[in-house]
């Protein structure tokens, strides 16, 4: 009498290994992936947090200007806000006042780019062939129009700051597609 197996494997040809090893490498991949997917969202979900910080902290910027309260930024002082005593001097630009907050000195120091932590936390656009604005904070100026929808553009880092400049903060994501985050007025 012969004996006969019934395991598992008993039966199985090659290409039924294949499969399964086939199965097995795309079970384990898929994982893989989805992990890497699920720790950028993570990323992507803390840089919003910081974005609404940011927003928050213009506000609350905004609301001591109209109060005539002393600020510590004073290159972000919009320019029909500046003081008596400086009067006569140039306007403030955005590139002054966006380099002061995210400087060592700044309110926003310790904000990085998550996504891409060697590229700087903001940027002036986000762009697919400038691999590290994803991740970045993108501040731009909005025209309101009466008449219709606001007009979105990028701000120009010799832009002079005015009272009363509409600024939408996005931030670019991993697709590098704007996620919009909230605006504020300066």
């Amino acid at each position: 009498m012969s004996k006969q197996g019934y395991g598992i494997f008993q039966g199985m040809r090659y290409s039924d290994f294949l499969f399964l090893w086939v199965l097995f490498a795309n079970l384990v991949l898929v994982a893989y992936l989805g992990v890497g997917d699920h720790q950028k969202a993570l990323k992507v979900a803390y840089s919003q947090t910081s974005g609404e910080q940011i927003i928050s902290w213009f506000e609350g910027f905004n609301q001591q200007l109209q109060e005539n309260k002393p600020v510590d930024q004073k290159s972000c002082i919009p320019a029909q806000e500046i003081p008596v005593d400086l009067k006569g001097a140039k306007p403030n630009t955005w590139n002054d006042c966006i380099s002061l907050l995210f400087s060592a000195e700044g309110p926003f120091h310790g904000y990085t780019n998550l996504i891409m932590p060697q590229a700087p936390p903001y940027a002036s656009k986000c762009d697919k062939h400038e691999l590290g604005t994803a991740g970045a904070f993108i501040f731009e100026k909005m025209i309101m129009n009466p008449a219709g929808p606001s007009t979105v553009s990028t701000m120009d880092p010799n832009e002079k700051l005015v009272s009363g400049m509409n600024i939408r903060l996005s931030l670019c994501d991993t697709g590098y597609y704007l996620i919009k985050i909230g605006e504020f007025r300066l």
